[in-house]
């Protein structure tokens, strides 16, 4: 298969096109849907709930009771009680 000018062309308008539409999607849906899909999805996959993940879900998409992630749960020391109890 050759790479033509026209071959790239249409790579490029079909990624353009998806982030398009994924945008439209995002802002038409709404920041909770999208969190929940976001949630469900990492639940469903066993994917690894970082503190970042968890406070997007919580303060910008407003999932109402995301995954908390490892560190979270089962904090050590008073540094990771004190963190927990300040962000959860």
């Amino acid at each position: 298969m050759e790479f033509t000018l026209e071959l790239g062309f249409n790579v490029l308008l079909a990624i353009f096109t998806y982030l398009l539409g994924m945008a439209f999607a995002g802002s038409f849906l709404g920041r909770r849907w999208m969190g929940t899909v976001d949630v469900f999805l990492h639940k469903v996959l066993k994917m690894e709930v970082t503190i970042g993940k968890y406070l997007y879900w919580k303060h910008f998409c407003n999932v109402p009771d995301p995954p908390k992630p490892e560190q979270m749960q089962r904090p050590t020391g008073l540094a990771g009680m004190l963190f927990t109890r300040f962000l959860g």
